[in-house]
């Protein structure tokens, strides 16, 4: 029986995980769950990045306690980060991805030109991509800025914490737009235009490589594919062999995309959305963001405040019943981080001249059917971008429960949806660590293993 636990770091909770496997089958445990939210002062939003620290580690002490682990594996959203300074000193508290602003965005696109930067890194243009929040702390002249001595990624912080170690793991890397996306190194004409030291950097290591051990123990720190997404990816149990399939993660964003050899920086797929990133052995993952089911949590934190607890088995089954009213444009920049989403989404509609969504069935519906139409919008596209057909689409992450939006999913796209892992990034997470410590020899092997340890549902096209 090897051991292994997965920290899996989201934008509202993180998770210890204790994988065991026994030789033929995986099992997966959670022992440690706690809150991630953004916290706001003096109009910024930042990353309680110690308190989650300190929830990282009672998970690891749970976990030792429980069995004996062999290593941990970390992974998190993408883009943010925190500095480092001489002496191992944190300098300030990491922003969080929500904080960046549109027009920041735009000012940097100006200065460097829209198809230069997607042709050079491949990466669709976002407000909270590394490279924007970068252009930002060098215009705003930061403390932080001019004391750093490197820059450490979220997966890679919390690694350096555990272990003291610093280095910066490809995937997560490729979600800042600071690399070049043929090269797979750090853009320096980038660095340059920025007026910033490319040693603030890290040099880069693959998913599986060993980076350090566990202070005080024994146990080993493995670099997994440190972007959530890309971990989720590796745990898509899909036949290889085969390119009539594509793959979605969903849960606070939608991310939908395919595995290529190489990546498409056309301005066609640039004007489409997508974008390019990195995954294991080499590969791309061709993607594109959709802003998901982030829309029901922020519509269900205003219905808490209002004195409203629902689930959200509770708010399907009300969205399930309800009539269809209207629809909208889920990544309308104005859903980002609005004050006050059912009043966002009700002025959308009220603009549009479609009639109003007023209770919360109406209302998740709406988001349900929008979700849906913008799946079936980016496949189609990924298919012209591609060349490839489509028969079967893959989910994963915590999203693939959400049996309303599956079948609306089916539906839209008219292909076969298969729903699961639930736990697929956490599973990713810890395949990788599996392969890195010989439990298994490749990642096929691993993905066997994954097919026989988690079952997944089938949804069809109802028409």
């Amino acid at each position: 029986m090897m051991n292994v636990v997965a920290f899996d770091l989201g934008a509202s909770s993180g998770r210890a995980i204790l994988g065991s496997f026994d030789g033929s089958r995986l099992s997966l445990r959670e022992l440690h769950r706690f809150p991630n939210q953004m916290a706001k002062v003096r109009g910024h939003h930042y990353w309680d990045s110690l308190r989650l620290f300190a929830e990282m580690e009672a998970g690891l002490k749970k976990a030792m306690q429980d069995a004996q682990i062999t290593s941990i594996g970390i992974d998190t959203w993408g883009v943010d980060g925190t500095f480092v300074g001489p002496n191992d000193t944190i300098v300030g508290m990491p922003y969080a991805y929500r904080d960046f602003s549109t027009g920041n965005m735009e000012a940097c696109i100006a200065a460097f030109g829209r198809e230069w930067l997607f042709t050079t890194t491949g990466i669709q243009f976002w407000p909270f991509n590394t490279l924007f929040q970068f252009y930002w702390h060098v215009q705003h002249r930061t403390p932080a800025l001019a004391q750093a001595e490197q820059f450490l990624f979220s997966p890679d912080y919390y690694r350096y914490l555990f272990t003291g170690v610093r280095a910066t793991e490809y995937t997560i890397a490729s979600t800042s737009q600071l690399l070049d996306v043929r090269t797979r190194a750090w853009s320096a004409e980038i660095f340059e235009k920025l007026g910033m030291p490319l040693t603030l950097m890290g040099a880069l290591v693959e998913p599986g490589t060993r980076c350090g051990t566990v202070e005080e123990t024994s146990v080993a720190a493995i670099a997994v594919a440190g972007h959530d997404t890309a971990s989720a990816v590796v745990a898509v149990p899909a036949d290889r062999t085969r390119s009539d399939w594509a793959w979605m993660s969903s849960g606070t964003w939608t991310i939908i995309g395919i595995e290529t050899d190489q990546p498409v920086t056309t301005m066609d797929a640039c004007s489409k959305g997508f974008s390019n990133e990195g995954g294991l052995h080499g590969t791309t993952r061709f993607l594109k963001n959709i802003m998901g089911l982030w829309l029901t949590q922020e519509c269900v934190r205003i219905w808490r405040m209002q004195g409203h607890e629902y689930t959200f088995p509770e708010i399907n089954e009300m969205a399930r019943t309800a009539p269809s009213t209207a629809r909208i444009n889920v990544n309308d920049m104005r859903f980002y981080n609005p004050e006050n989403m059912i009043e966002e989404i009700q002025q959308a509609c009220r603009e549009s001249g479609q009639p109003v969504p007023q209770t919360p069935g109406e209302i998740q519906r709406c988001i349900l059917e929008s979700l849906a139409n913008a799946y079936a919008v980016a496949l189609k596209d990924l298919q012209a971008l591609s060349g490839r057909t489509f028969s079967t689409l893959h989910i994963v992450g915590g999203g693939c429960q959400n049996e309303l939006l599956n079948q609306m999913t089916a539906d839209a796209c008219g292909v076969t949806v298969v729903a699961g892992p639930v736990e697929a990034t956490a599973t990713g997470n810890i395949m990788i660590q599996l392969v890195a410590n010989g439990a298994l020899n490749t990642l096929e092997d691993a993905r066997n293993v994954l097919r026989a340890s988690f079952p997944v549902k089938v949804y069809r096209p109802a028409r």
